[in-house]
């Protein structure tokens, strides 16, 4: 099926292109200078996001330029960055209280060379997440899972692999606990114009104070914070092929196409206006409930992560280090989703958000110091916009990427990024459970879309 590739915990061909990719051995890229040896606490949010995250930007070739420099100058302005953002060169640890924490001695970033047997474009003209992804990522021993990690493993692993065109593929791993897509891409931003010449980017430097979302005392948790609640299991009635089966998708939505679909929403009046994320949300979480076939007395659960930093009063300073995103909530049924229109479950999303306050947040912050929670996966899609995010901008001397996204997807996971030649259109990626489930969710989407070009 085009923009789908269906996996299980190996990697299967199953009509995907494999890659022959060489890897060198690794080794660790040590800050250029001292760095502090200390402890670097992590904020009760950032407990919330202990898992790695891999994402992979193409680059292409150009004449003046080898694909073998790239190699020493993407090392090389690593070092000189880890200079900067110390934390990232440190190891994750647990304090005596069992809470996740950085300890920074300089130990260093995993970083891999590697080689591909083609070019990149024998990949394929349109990006998405694919078995032959996972060979570009440094097989990091960091757990991908939720539920476990792997402590004193580095917190970003990099993987350059050459490809026979001349272009290349940066792959990175990162912890989120250390760095949301707001960080990540300031780290990136960084990281080129170091690689480009720059001498200095003290402009660039992060903030580090890790006293901005500290706990207060006494503690005040004035919500219930059903984001972290457990939500009862009902069986599906849906068969399930495989519990180890993952199914990557990726459905793109043109700008007339998008405007159409906010045009129709807004004339329901139950909402006066609508942002590309909340249209985008919409739209996914109504078909991927269809898609998975869920149980009619399911409750099912929407989570989505909330750029804090202007919500907190004082507000995040400017290139703060660390997890400025809270958790967006929402619940409905099946039935719910399905019979109502879009705006009604736009309307869920807005109310979702217009709960994440500066004392919503501090209370949050208060109930995770008494109960360490995390959203469960029980009828769950936890959605991330990259959309205003400027992931794409990274330049080491090689122009921005051609394109970049996720190297895979969990089950319960989407992601919506700008895409096309002028960024102007938006990509769902999404990982379900089936192709039959996949082929349901292209469905739905392509009947939401073609009906909103239809008259009202």
């Amino acid at each position: 099926m085009p923009g789908s590739s269906c996996t299980g915990r190996e990697i299967v061909e199953n009509g995907e292109l494999k890659l022959d990719v060489k890897l060198s051995h690794p080794i660790l890229v040590y800050p250029a200078e001292p760095t502090p040896k200390q402890v670097y606490s992590l904020s009760n949010l950032d407990q919330i996001f202990v898992v790695p995250v891999s994402t992979v930007y193409f680059f292409k070739s150009r004449q003046h330029k080898k694909n073998h420099d790239a190699v020493a100058v993407i090392k090389d302005s690593l070092r000189k960055l880890l200079v900067l953002y110390y934390p990232m060169a440190g190891r994750l640890d647990v304090s005596e209280d069992s809470r996740f924490q950085i300890q920074c001695e300089g130990q260093g970033v995993l970083f891999v060379e590697a080689a591909a047997d083609c070019s990149i474009a024998e990949l394929g003209e349109r990006y998405r997440p694919a078995p032959f992804m996972t060979q570009l990522v440094y097989n990091n021993p960091q757990t991908s899972g939720h539920s476990s990690v792997e402590l004193d493993v580095p917190l970003l692993c990099v993987q350059v692999t050459r490809f026979k065109c001349g272009g290349f593929v940066l792959g990175l791993c990162m912890n989120h606990c250390i760095a949301d897509a707001f960080v990540a891409s300031e780290f990136l931003v960084a990281w080129g114009e170091l690689a480009r010449g720059s001498v200095d980017i003290s402009h660039l430097a992060p903030n580090l104070d890790r006293t901005l979302l500290n706990k207060r005392s006494p503690l005040r948790i004035e919500f219930p914070h059903l984001e972290f609640r457990e939500i009862d299991e009902v069986i599906s009635s849906r068969t399930n092929e495989s519990s180890t089966t993952i199914c990557s998708s990726s459905f793109t939505v043109s700008p007339d196409e998008l405007e159409s679909v906010k045009k129709r929403i807004l004339d329901h009046g139950l909402v006066t206006q609508v942002t590309t994320f909340e249209a985008l949300a919409a739209m996914t979480w109504q078909a991927r409930t269809q898609a998975v076939d869920m149980h009619p007395e399911q409750v099912a659960r929407l989570v989505f992560p909330v750029n804090i930093r202007s919500k907190l009063d004082p507000p995040l300073p400017a290139r703060f280090l660390g997890n400025g995103v809270f958790l967006g909530h929402a619940t409905a049924t099946p039935a719910e989703l399905s019979q109502n229109s879009l705006s009604h479950i736009v309307k869920l999303v807005q109310d979702a958000k217009a709960l994440v306050t500066d004392k919503y947040i501090r209370s949050a912050v208060d109930y995770l110091e008494v109960h360490r929670g995390k959203p469960k996966s029980v009828a769950l899609l936890y959605i991330s916009s990259w959309i205003r995010i400027p992931m794409n901008v990274v330049d080491f001397g090689w122009g921005e990427p051609i394109c970049m996204g996720p190297c895979s997807l969990v089950d319960e996971d989407a992601i919506f990024a700008s895409c096309g030649d002028d960024m102007k259109s938006f990509e769902v990626f999404i990982a379900l459970p089936s192709l039959q489930a996949v082929e349901t969710f292209h469905k739905c989407l392509r009947t939401t879309i073609s009906s909103s070009h239809s008259p009202a």
